[in-house]
């Protein structure tokens, strides 16, 4: 095999799996003021991967849809809020460390149930917008700490650009793992406002991929694109589902 790997089978850097806007499809059960669902559709697809002696460098894809559903009588779901991404990666790894940076762009919008919800608060404005993030890992025997931030380049709304984001997880090394990860974020246009969101579970392997069941919690201003600026405070069931790229090269 030569140093030039097309559409390798997974990624060099891992998503995190607490962090809520990361592209793993998950499916979060949650219980705040009610009972609510979240669900997101998520990939990373590595593209190209060159690999050279102690290293190795990808480019990729990215593309995630972030979905609120709220119940509306017994089996009825609205669906509230959509926040649409998609970005194109780089990342790189060696030994103990690896990195990423991507440029991304990411639109949201409002959905039929929001018509009949007052509670949620929002407004009509357009949300869209572009940034570039970087973020860089070390991997400390089954646990890895990582840390990064976000910079916006485009906003519809001009919101103060600047995000930090620190994090860290654990998966114990065996075939059927339990695992534990939290999620700290800063974002400039919350006026640096803490969210913290958290996982404590088991991870169940697959052929390049991995099935985890959870119990969640956030606390911090909500992430959803049109709800932002709102609080949320919530705890729940979460079952995720990491596919290839989202997922890090032993």
């Amino acid at each position: 095999m030569g140093p030039w790997v097309l559409l390798p089978a997974s990624g060099l850097l891992g998503l995190p799996v607490a962090d809520t806007r990361s592209a793993n499809s998950v499916v979060h059960l949650r219980w705040d003021d009610g009972f609510a669902i979240d669900a997101t559709i998520g990939a990373n697809f590595p593209v190209l991967e060159y690999r050279g002696e102690d290293w190795a460098a990808q480019v990729g894809v990215e593309a995630a849809g972030f979905m609120g559903f709220d119940p509306d009588g017994a089996l009825t779901f609205d669906l509230d809020t959509f926040d649409g991404v998609f970005g194109f990666p780089i990342s790189a790894r060696t030994g103990p460390w690896s990195g990423r940076v991507e440029w991304a762009h990411v639109s949201a919008h409002f959905a039929d149930g929001i018509r009949d919800n007052g509670a949620l608060p929002g407004s009509g404005d357009q949300y869209s917008r572009e940034y570039i993030r970087l973020i860089a890992a070390r991997d400390l025997g089954p646990a890895r700490v990582y840390a990064g931030g976000r910079v916006l380049t485009h906003d519809a709304r001009d919101s103060e650009p600047w995000m930090a984001q620190l994090g860290a997880e654990v998966f114990a090394p065996w075939r059927v793992a339990p695992y534990a990860a939290v999620d700290l974020q800063l974002a400039q246009e919350f006026d640096w406002s803490l969210a913290i969101a958290g996982q404590a579970g088991v991870a169940f392997p697959g052929n390049h991929s991995r099935f985890r069941v959870a119990m969640i919690g956030r606390h911090g201003p909500d992430d959803t694109g049109k709800l932002d600026g709102a609080r949320e405070s919530y705890l729940g069931l979460g079952f995720g589902f990491d596919i290839g790229g989202v997922l890090a090269t032993p």
